[in-house]
């Protein structure tokens, strides 16, 4: 039987289908298998990356216990040599790098580099571990530095009502900077916040009362009550100045070289050039001494208040060391 033309048409024609839906496949399955090859490729990419952060994570974190270590053992250089390598490494977690700032800021307030600690005390994130005690810190730098507007506006926005330790420190610490700035009512006020006495503030907070009632209690003597005991007695108006060994040094020179002028002056008389020399001599120690009499009583009024502000300031250095070292 013979077959037609149009049969063998028709039977290439399908031939040449099936060849056209076998090559569509394996376009597909060529095509799916190099995205599965991509996606497989990024993920090991991926896993690679987070190892390399999770290694320099700990790698950072190892380093900064380093820091403590170094800081225990009080080798200061040291550990700001390693903060500095740190930082200049980028680190990478916010909270680990406000603790890299924090201790470079702490070296700086134990080296006494006081503006080099206020801006990296200032730099801390708002919602770091360490906000607290580097805000603590920044308020007592700018104690340190005569800031004290400035350390009392760090102190009023610390939040540590529900701390009780701490928040007898902030009120130890106003009451510190208004005994500085002899703000005797706002000390008072500051007083009457307290509420119960904290182990860590209890000595401080007792100290703070003595100061703010021996300023209250203390009279600066008359400058010319001074003067005039001195015109009297050599030495005695920086006697009553508060002065207790250096009035008799005054006495000792004054009053010979007053003894050999007057002898000079009955033997020579007024008008010989050794009375003249002896007296003028004697003239010049003679107003020195109440002068310096005078003087006297403001330079001990001075010293009192430069030693009570010390020892404030030493009670506020010592619990802040305390809470956060």
């Amino acid at each position: 039987m013979k077959l037609s033309r149009s049969f063998y048409i028709s039977v290439l024609v399908f031939y040449f289908m099936c060849l056209q839906v076998g090559h569509s496949q394996d376009s597909t399955l060529s095509f799916s298998d190099t995205a599965l090859l991509e996606n497989a490729t990024l993920d090991t990419s991926l896993n690679t990356i987070k190892l390399e952060q999770n290694t320099a994570l700990t790698e950072q974190r190892n380093e900064l216990k380093f820091v403590l270590y170094l800081i225990s053992t009080e080798l200061f250089d040291d550990a700001q040599y390693v903060l500095k390598r740190m930082q200049l490494d980028s680190v990478s977690q916010t909270n680990l790098r406000d603790s890299v700032t924090y201790y470079s800021g702490w070296i700086q307030y134990f080296n006494q580099e006081f503006t080099q600690a206020i801006a990296s005390f200032s730099s801390i994130d708002s919602v770091s571990s360490v906000l607290h005690a580097s805000a603590f810190y920044n308020a007592i730098c700018h104690v340190q530095i005569d800031s004290l507007n400035e350390a009392k506006r760090i102190l009023e926005k610390i939040n540590v009502s529900e701390n009780e330790e701490l928040y007898n420190l902030k009120l130890l610490q106003l009451r510190g900077i208004s005994l500085l700035q002899r703000d005797y009512q706002s000390f008072d006020s500051l007083t009457n916040l307290i509420q119960t006495s904290s182990f860590l503030t209890k000595t401080e907070m007792e100290a703070m009362s003595v100061y703010a009632l021996d300023m209250r209690s203390f009279k600066r003597k008359s400058p010319w009550i001074a003067g005039l005991l001195s015109a009297i007695v050599p030495g005695l108006g920086k006697f009553y100045a508060g002065y207790r060994g250096i009035p008799f040094g005054a006495m000792y020179m004054t009053i010979p070289l007053g003894a050999i002028a007057a002898e000079s002056l009955i033997l020579a008389g007024a008008a010989s050039l050794q009375f003249i020399a002896l007296g003028a001599i004697f003239g010049v120690f003679y107003v020195g001494n109440i002068w310096g009499s005078i003087l006297s009583v403001y330079a001990k009024e001075k010293e009192f208040y430069e030693e009570l502000d010390h020892n404030i300031e030493f009670d506020m250095h010592t619990p802040i060391r305390r809470a956060f070292y």
